[in-house]
């Protein structure tokens, strides 16, 4: 039995019930899941690697159960020691480094991803627009043009590919008039760029826009009329034939 457990603060007076009881720090350690290390800076109260207070005090309860001592009274020792209040002051100075030690890498990270997010945007818009600079105006007589209504070949083995009839040596802006005189499918490039797919009635009728020029693949060869800068462009080809134009 060690004498005058009064006298001795809080991690002298777990020790001396810890040794009267001649229970070993492992065992300790077994129970509570706190490291023998730990115990060993409780007992010896080493301020300078001591945890902060919430930690301690959860610390001092445990060791205090495991080993039959009065937990509260090994918190009592403890904050009357003068060591609860130097890890107090310690610990409230602790929020703000660890905010800012946690906060600071995902800033960072966030910060990083909108960067990405924003140049992955404007790639985005700028293909899109290139893409798309053929001009395409749509002007359908009561019809909705869908562009998968109707399967196109797998394959160019199907497609018979003609000479362009175009007139040559067009050198302004090159308007296409497609009027539709059976039912088809037709699909357009524009500019080698934008590709646009057609499914298309008896009636319809399509104007479109280039700089250079168009490429169709037309699934019906007399299902249109085609008129370049208002000029007729002949098709040939049998009814239902697939049939590839270069324009001009």
């Amino acid at each position: 039995m060690v004498e005058d457990k009064d006298s001795l603060s809080f991690g002298h007076y777990l020790k001396s019930i810890r040794l009267e009881k001649g229970i070993s720090l492992e065992e300790i350690s077994n129970k509570t899941k706190i490291r023998v290390d730990n115990l060993l800076i409780i007992e010896k109260e080493d301020f300078d690697r001591l945890p902060a207070e919430v930690y301690v005090k959860g610390f001092l309860r445990a060791y205090a159960k495991t080993v039959g001592a009065d937990e509260e009274e090994a918190v009592r020792r403890y904050e009357s020691s003068g060591f609860a209040l130097r890890k107090t002051d310690e610990y409230d100075a602790e929020p703000e480094n660890f905010s800012s030690k946690f906060w600071n890498p995902i800033v960072l990270s966030v910060g990083t991803l909108g960067i990405i997010a924003l140049a992955v945007l404007i790639v985005s818009i700028f293909l899109e627009q290139t893409l798309f600079n053929g001009q395409v105006n749509q002007q359908i007589a009561g019809k909705n043009i869908q562009g998968d209504s109707i399967k196109f070949p797998k394959d160019n083995a199907s497609i018979e590919r003609v000479e362009n009839k175009a007139p040559a040596n067009i050198t302004q802006k090159l308007l296409l008039s497609i009027i539709t005189v059976e039912e088809t499918w037709i699909k357009v490039a524009v500019d080698d760029l934008s590709v646009k797919e057609y499914s298309l009635h008896a009636g319809d009728r399509l104007e479109l826009e280039a700089a250079s020029g168009f490429n169709l693949i037309i699934g019906n060869a007399t299902g249109v009329n085609l008129a370049l800068n208002g000029k007729p462009v002949k098709v040939e080809g049998k009814s239902g034939q697939i049939v590839d134009i270069q324009i001009p």
